[in-house]
């Protein structure tokens, strides 16, 4: 029976999304440039104009109507030599629209809107009804039905405005006991650290300023930098880094800066600081002046990020429903940014400090253990994203006065509640803006996760959540990228914890059958995403892709060598233990010869083939600037690969296996057993574009990836 309602709700929804389709359909307008006198062309220039509304003729005879491209009237007025209504109308619209029909017109644009959302929602459930139909029935072991569930990346939502994901408090807070606490005692009776979180719930506003937080001490006003300073650097950060954080294009540099002091002073350090981040490269020795000036200027720009995180972490961390709310978009935007840039911002702290400067002050000594750690900021930021999504504050709206001038919007009485307030945009653009802010964080924390060995912060659960933006009608494929690229990072990371876990597989056989069903999961995501790695200018799934392989592999084969490599007789035992302390002691002595002495042929090709196709990708960037504003992760994926490359090469080249460079499934890779130059070709060219970027300071991590590639290419593959 319920098979039945819901096929009936299927085929309904279908019907619907057709007849939709046709009147959309027919309303696109064609361009007929002659219509000429015989009947063939007529009919094809009569079926290109039917217009959606008959003039009064046409609709008192109950007759199509079709407008002729070369008269005011219709063919069939025209035919009959018969006055048109569709004359008198188009003579009766003035050239300039009043107040009127401009409103009448956006009226029109909202209906249309409307009617587009129900077509696009009904699309949507269809295509949910789909999916879940065409599981029903599928076994697999829970870890596989646990990623699969992410690898759909569908949204359920039926709605916008009603999506349960992150736009209103979430039923296990309604439901909760501090909810019911606080629905049935009187507030002065409820201790005031429940107090407290629960005012997080309320939107009204009315919560008092908390001085200590005043944002009024900034980079401006404790003149770090100049206006003119200011403003470059975010005219260069919106250039170079803009895609993170949605900054609205319409918004001049010099409001947007406004809006953010009065927001927050972290994010606009932070831009700053990121944009500085090149600026100590490539300075020419002998103009001392200039390299010790843009030192001190990054120097005095770290100690005011130090102080304004201070502030920061203290509000969220101790300070929950004490403020007004106001500056938490922007304090996410800030966690992104340090979270996706941490390396590239810590790494050259110690360029901008002199031993002499240490006698003066003393916060430059401690500047050399300034460190930011990425997978800690992530889990702030997606801890304070899922607190203040849960009590329902982070996607409130305040009424602004739309007709009030940008100066007048900067004030901080009458500023939006975000800095990604338009006043162009729909709701629902602003929307899909916060919660790619969402998404941002999730990939990045996710990628750290797989590259510390850490735990994901977020369950499952709302790392499903990353696919709303995928449910709003303005999503792009710049949002299906993101939520492609944190589904294949969540399939490696899964695969990777279960393998280490305690509860991971402790025979052969188990260990087979997890593998098995990993690359399952990975060809189904590939399916779905495929599509992304043709679409044109440069793509990084393809890239992650080939990553997330190289990790599945490489966590196989460690996996594998635990149950059956036991590595000393003497210090194994029958019991699984003692082999496994055995075996890990060894892979730490020197982990990636060890995974190679331990991997099959299959798993040596495919290791090859997924390292080199990273390493190789350095050639379709063939901007140098444009590879330097990448994120710290991609730069690390290309460090990573080409350590790998080097020592699978070498591991070939020493056991006399270099013929596998032949086989078929790495054939594109143009080597054979006397010639592998084409890959040392391909290292040398990513050594290059580090130095280029680099430019030689000592300090910087990109300078230290092309050192460390150089001198292990030279130590290996002499």
């Amino acid at each position: 029976m319920n098979n039945q309602l819901r096929q009936n709700h299927v085929n309904r929804v279908k019907q619907q999304f057709q007849s939709s389709s046709v009147a959309s359909l027919e309303s696109i307008p064609q361009n007929i440039s002659t219509l000429t006198n015989t009947s063939t062309n007529n009919r094809k220039a009569a079926q290109a104009t039917r217009t959606l509304k008959a003039c009064d003729l046409c609709r008192k005879q109950k007759t199509r109507c079709f407008r002729s491209p070369e008269n005011k009237s219709c063919l069939r007025c025209t035919f009959l030599n018969k006055p048109c209504s569709f004359e008198f109308s188009v003579e009766a619209m003035p050239m300039t629209p009043s107040a009127s029909s401009l409103t009448t017109i956006i009226n029109d644009q909202a209906e249309t809107n409307r009617k587009l959302d129900l077509i696009y929602n009904g699309i949507h459930e269809v295509i949910s009804m789909m999916k879940n139909t065409g599981s029903t029935g599928m076994t697999s072991n829970s870890s596989t039905n646990n990623s699969l569930a992410v690898c759909q990346f569908y949204s359920t939502s039926s709605s916008i405005g009603k999506s349960e994901c992150f736009q209103s408090p979430t039923a296990t807070s309604k439901m909760s006991p501090f909810s019911v606490i606080n629905n049935q005692v009187k507030a002065t009776y409820i201790p005031r650290p429940l107090l407290n979180l629960m005012n997080l719930s309320t939107v009204s506003g009315g919560v008092r300023q908390n001085n200590y937080f005043d944002s009024s001490e900034d980079l401006l006003s404790l003149e770090i930098l100049s206006e003119s300073e200011a403003i470059d650097l975010m005219n260069d950060f919106r250039q170079n880094y803009g895609r993170w954080v949605s900054f609205p294009k319409t918004l001049s540099t010099e409001v947007l800066i406004e809006r953010i002091r009065n927001k927050s002073s972290l994010l606009l350090t932070t831009c700053c600081c990121l944009s500085l981040r090149y600026s100590l490269n490539g300075i020419n020795p002998g103009d001392a002046a200039n390299f010790n000036r843009k030192k001190k200027t990054y120097k005095d720009l770290i100690k005011q990020l130090i102080r304004d995180m201070d502030k920061a972490l203290i509000r969220y961390g101790a300070f929950h429903g004490a403020t007004d709310g106001s500056g938490e978009i922007e304090f996410l935007q800030a966690m992104v940014i340090l979270s996706i840039y941490s390396f590239s911002l810590s790494s050259i702290v110690p360029t901008t400090i002199d031993n002499d400067s240490l006698l003066e002050d003393e916060l430059d000594e401690c500047l050399k253990d300034f460190n930011l750690d990425p997978w800690f900021l992530s889990s702030i930021g997606l801890t304070t994203f899922i607190t203040k999504s849960t009590f329902g504050t982070l996607f409130k709206s305040v009424a602004v006065n739309k007709d009030a001038s940008p100066r007048t919007l900067m004030t901080a009485n009458n500023a939006p509640f975000t800095v990604l307030y338009d006043e162009l945009d729909s709701d629902e653009h602003q929307t899909l803006t916060v919660l790619r802010i969402y998404n941002h964080m999730c990939l990045v924390h996710l990628i750290q996760c797989v590259f510390s060995g850490r735990m994901c912060v977020v369950d499952e659960i709302r790392l499903n959540y990353c696919t709303s933006t995928l449910s709003l009608p303005s999503a792009t494929n710049f949002d299906g990228r993101m939520v492609s690229e944190i589904g294949i990072l969540l399939i490696a990371y899964n695969y990777i914890q279960v393998n280490s876990s305690v509860a991971g597989a402790e025979t052969m056989k188990e260990c087979e059958s997890s593998f098995l069903a990993v690359k399952e999961e990975i060809r189904l995501w590939y399916e779905q995403w495929e599509y992304l790695f043709t679409q044109p200018g440069l793509q990084f799934v393809e890239l992650n892709y080939n990553f997330c392989n190289l990790i599945a592999h490489y966590s196989y084969v460690y996996q594998k060598s635990q149950i059956i490599k036991p590595s000393r007789k003497e210090e194994s035992p029958n019991n699984g233990s003692s082999s496994r302390i055995a075996t890990s002691q060894l892979y730490d002595e020197n982990n990636i010869q060890f995974i190679l002495q331990n991997s099959d042929k299959i798993t040596l090709l495919k290791m090859i083939q997924y390292s080199y196709n990273v390493v190789r990708f350095i050639n379709v960037i063939e901007s140098d600037s444009y590879f330097a504003y990448l994120s710290d992760q991609l730069h690390f994926c290309f460090y990573f690969c080409g350590i790998c490359l080097i020592n699978i090469v070498k591991y070939l080249l020493d056991t006399d296996q270099l013929k596998l460079l032949e086989e078929p499934d790495v054939s594109d890779i143009s080597a054979s057993s006397e010639d592998y130059s084409v890959i040392i070709k391909d290292i040398r060219n990513l050594i290059q574009k580090f130095s280029r970027v680099g430019q030689d300071n000592q300090d910087d991590i990109i300078t230290k990836y092309k050192i460390g590639l150089e001198n292990y290419l030279y130590e290996n593959l002499p």
